[in-house]
């Protein structure tokens, strides 16, 4: 099975766990209704899935349980081209025995379709789109760094704070918060565009993982 298959495969069954008890679950899954946001998920958990300096900030691969709460919530919305996703709404706080994982889950996660998770500013009538720290908006890279950023401000460190302060409105904030993350993860990120990405644990680092094509038979 493909590392893209397991991945996600194993990933539905926690987003499944999880929406039971946080989601109402008549409400389906967003992945299988958009697949800009299914692929910007897989890449996303690409990273989180594997022992990495990212993973490592949000406390372990452990942290993936905290990825998929987001994505359960995760719903379109249409605002300021400015805004790529906004989180909102009653908080909900959850610890992992287990694991050890606290996180804390808000009951609306917007991901703006005029902004730069979906668009760019292609012509000069257009209203700008901002970029996602050094990526362009609509890229893989600026999608996976948005929800990096929006799972900073959900994880609580070992300092027993959260990862990233609120940012709200203060624009300021928010760029600090997302060069902090750009900074620890900005790598892995950048690695995204050499195609499927495993660990190599006789290393240490990532290698490309190249899928055969099968020629056609005469």
């Amino acid at each position: 099975m493909k590392l893209r298959a397991l991945l996600i495969s194993t990933a539905m069954m926690s987003i499944a766990a999880v929406s039971a008890k946080a989601v109402n679950p008549s409400i389906p899954s967003p992945l299988s209704e958009d697949k800009i946001l299914e692929t910007a998920y897989y890449d996303t958990l690409t990273i989180l899935s594997t022992p990495n300096a990212c993973s490592n900030f949000f406390g372990g691969i452990s942290v993936v349980e905290s990825f998929n709460a987001l994505i359960s919530k995760v719903r379109k919305d249409y605002v300021s081209s400015a805004i790529g996703i906004r989180m909102s709404g009653t908080i909900t706080n959850f610890f992992n025995f287990k694991t050890k994982n606290q996180y804390r889950l808000f009951n609306k996660v917007s991901i703006n379709g005029n902004g730069p998770f979906y668009r760019k500013k292609t012509t000069t009538t257009e209203p700008s789109v901002p970029s996602v720290g050094r990526f362009g908006a609509n890229t893989k890279e600026a999608r996976v760094l948005m929800f990096l950023h929006e799972l900073g401000h959900m994880v609580k460190g070992e300092s027993g704070t959260w990862l990233l302060p609120d940012d709200g409105k203060d624009e300021s904030q928010s760029r600090d918060n997302t060069k902090k993350i750009e900074d620890v993860c900005g790598e892995q990120i950048k690695n995204l565009s050499k195609g499927d990405l495993v660990m190599n644990s006789d290393k240490g680092k990532f290698v490309a993982e190249k899928t055969a094509v099968a020629e056609p038979k005469p």
